[in-house]
Parts: C-alpha cells; structure tokens; sequence
C-alpha cells in the first residue's frame, strides 16, 4: 500500500506543477494580446475582450481538470490511510475484523489502481497563443485576435476496429550472465513505472527489465516459470508448473528495483496459461479454463474441451470482463466465451494456424501468435464479422513469437519468441 501511496502522491505534485505552468503560460499570452492591441482601437477592443474571455474559459476549464486528479489522488490517499490505519488496529485483536479490513483494503487498492492508472496517462496541459495572419487587415471579421490551443490530457489511441500496420521493429537482448539456457520468455507484463516483468522459463527466472529492454534484476523461482499477469502496479502473478506435481501461481511485486516473492497459491490442477480482470485469475490447463477469486481464495472450471491436445492453450481477457479469448493450437482455432464460460463463437481462418498466444489490449485490439508461421495477427471486424490479417513476419525478425504485449502509450507490440534471447519490440500505426 505504501508503494501505491508514494506513486499517488508523485503524481498529484506532478500535476500541481502542472497548474503552474498553466498560469505562467497564462501569463505570457496576456502580454502577447494587449501588445498587439495597442493599435487596433474600437474593433480590437471588442475582439481582445473576446479573445481573453475565451483564453479564461479554457484555463479555467484545464484547471478544473487538473484540480479534479489532485483532489481524487487526496481523496483515495486520505481512504488509503485511514483504512491503513483501521486494519492495523483490528488485526491482533479480532480475526474477523482483519478479514473484512482486508477486503476492504483489497477493494480500495484496486481502485486507486484505476485511478493511477488513468492519471499516468495523462500528459501535462499546455496553453499558448498564436496571432491570427494579417490580422489588422481582417480584424474586422474577426471574432478573436487569435487561437487558444490546448495540448495534453488523455493521448488519442486508435478504437478497436483499427487495422495496424508495422512502422519499425527493434531487437533487444535480455539474456544475463549466468543463463545457462536460451531464453524462452513465456510471459510479459508492463508495470505501471514503465518497466517490465518476464518469466523466463528454461532458465527458471523472473526478470525485471526497463523501459528500453535493459535487464534490472532476476528472482529465481521453482521449475517452470511460465505465463505471468499483471495484478497491480508493481505486483503480478506467475504461473508456475512441471507438468507433474508443481502446480502454483506465485505472487510477486517490485520494490527499489527488486522482485519480491509475497506468496504462493498452490493449485490442484496444471496453470499454464494466465491473464487476469478484475480481482480473478484466469488459469488454462490445456484442455480447461479455470477461475481464481483472489480476494475469497475460490476457484472454479468455466470451460472445458477433451478433443485432441492443447484445445485451451492460452487465454486473455477483455479490458471489461464481458468476453474470454482462448487459443485452440490442434484445431486452429480462436474461441470466444461471454463471462460466465458459454462459447459464443469459433473463429478459424487459413492465416490462424497453431495459434499460440492470444493478447487483448485495453482498447479492445485483439492479436495472436502463430507459432509455426512464425506470424503475429490481428484478429479485426468487417462487416460485423471477425476475419484475421497477418501483421507480422519473417520480415520483421519473426521466426517462431509466443508471448505479446501491447504499449498503449505508443503502439507498440512487444513479442517474445520461442528458444530466442531477443525480445522484438513492432512499433504500430
């Protein structure tokens, strides 16, 4: 809680240095108005008052916007505290009390999860001002001396029926000294500091790596690391199994640019593939998906399928919950279920073959990995119907991608390949 509170409060100085520059920018335009009324008599008069009315406006507009982040990040930092606060004097005297001051605090964390989450995509408002052209010729047309621009807030992404195509691609290493094997990333998450965690599962490594690909630290944990799911802004889970008698999902978090390992979920049947909504744990076992309630400790089976082998390789779940995406590799298949199990669809397509890895991205955006055409596609709408377009290949370094992950910030697709020491990162447009 105390990671999440310092993040919170770095982010509400941040914006308050915002409002600043805001009232300096104020400032600047003022001057550039009035200096350039000095001449322009009646008319000018009208326009100027116009013209700074409209600036007024759109300052008072932006800092209502800034004001509201400072005072939701108090809101849920001054909650945070007093539940904080509350739970440590219940827990060594009532059992129950700490059980539901848990929950509480599970609830509340989650929430200022979303809210740093929102917040931190947001850049920096800026406002300036540019005088319009000729503008003593035409003044007397004019409504205002010149444009009032505001930049920043929420970057504009691309909506879901978006088609991407590669800009560039770049390699990058994250082999350490002391691998004894090629790497085999099985999983990829982004944490909220804009590094990443990956389970590197032939050298039984959980990695942290920076923003530019530049391994941090490892964490050695049992054999094999696997799938790993983001489940907070500096804590994930990783799917841990040998195929024999490990069955575990461990519980990390990141702290001074360490991994630290906080607990262990011990399973009755095999977790191979991971993603995880809302307070659950989605685990595939190859041929069943099942659901883990983080916050009760109960699971359940939402799907399964006998027929051939891996017919529920991986998974991934939409950003509200409202649809599962599971990978059938033996049938080539992509199926798709509504929340409570119940398949709503089958999508086969000649350029889906032996999907591998299915990831969804906040936007909706769907993507795949082909492991044996060594392709990553996007599955897209047309005509209100689903059809898949191969967005990658050889030519973009691909031989045999498994894991992906998509940057929102910058569109950009991270791909991890099968027994390969270099993670390639597909910048979008």
């Amino acid at each position: 809680m105390s990671e999440i509170q310092k993040l919170l409060a770095h982010e509400r100085q941040s914006r308050k240095n915002n409002l600043k520059v805001i009232d300096k920018s104020d400032d600047v335009c003022l001057i550039q108005i009035q200096s350039l009324c000095k001449d322009l008599h009646a008319i000018v008069d009208r326009l100027e008052q116009n013209t700074i009315s409209e600036m007024k406006s759109r300052k008072t507009s932006l800092g209502n916007k800034i004001q509201a982040d400072v005072d939701q990040v108090d809101d849920v930092t001054e909650k945070l505290q007093k539940l904080l606060e509350a739970f440590k004097d219940g827990c060594d005297t009532n059992e129950a009390l700490s059980y539901i001051g848990f929950t509480k605090c599970h609830d509340m964390i989650f929430n200022a999860q979303l809210l740093l989450q929102d917040i931190t995509n947001k850049d920096d408002f800026k406002m300036s001002f540019e005088p319009f052209k000729g503008i003593k010729e035409y003044m007397s047309s004019l409504k205002m001396l010149g444009e009032v621009t505001c930049e920043g807030g929420k970057k504009p992404l691309p909506g879901p029926d978006h088609v991407f195509e590669v800009e560039t691609q770049v390699q990058h290493n994250v082999k350490v000294a002391d691998d004894g094997e090629t790497c085999y990333i099985a999983g990829i998450c982004r944490l909220a500091n804009g590094e990443f965690l990956l389970s590197d599962t032939t050298n039984s490594k959980l990695k942290l790596v920076s923003s530019s690909f530049k391994v941090i630290s490892t964490l050695d944990v049992p054999d094999f690391p696997r799938e790993l799911s983001s489940t907070g802004q500096l804590e994930a889970a990783v799917a841990v199994d040998n195929l024999k008698d490990r069955h575990e999902i461990l519980l990390v978090r990141v702290k001074a640019g360490k991994i630290e390992h906080t607990r262990t979920i011990k399973l009755q049947h095999r977790c191979l593939g991971l993603a995880h909504c809302g307070g659950h744990l989605y685990i595939s076992d190859w041929t069943a998906l099942h659901v883990y309630d983080m916050a009760s400790g109960q699971s359940r089976q939402l799907y399964i399928d006998w027929t051939g082998e891996y017919p529920v390789h991986r998974c991934a779940v939409s950003p509200d919950g409202s649809q599962i995406y599971i990978t059938n590799r033996n049938k080539h298949q992509l199926i798709i279920l509504n929340k409570d199990g119940t398949k709503l669809s089958t999508l086969t397509h000649p350029e889906l073959q032996c999907p591998y890895y299915v990831h969804v991205t906040p936007q909706g955006h769907l993507f795949v990995s082909c492991v044996d055409l060594g392709t990553v596609v996007q599955v897209v709408t047309r005509d209100g119907k689903k059809t898949v377009k191969t967005l990658a290949g050889t030519r973009n370094y691909l031989t045999k991608p498994v894991s992906l992950y998509f940057i929102s910030s910058n569109s950009t697709l991270v791909v991890r390949q099968f027994e390969n020491d270099n993670i390639i990162e597909l910048r979008l447009k």
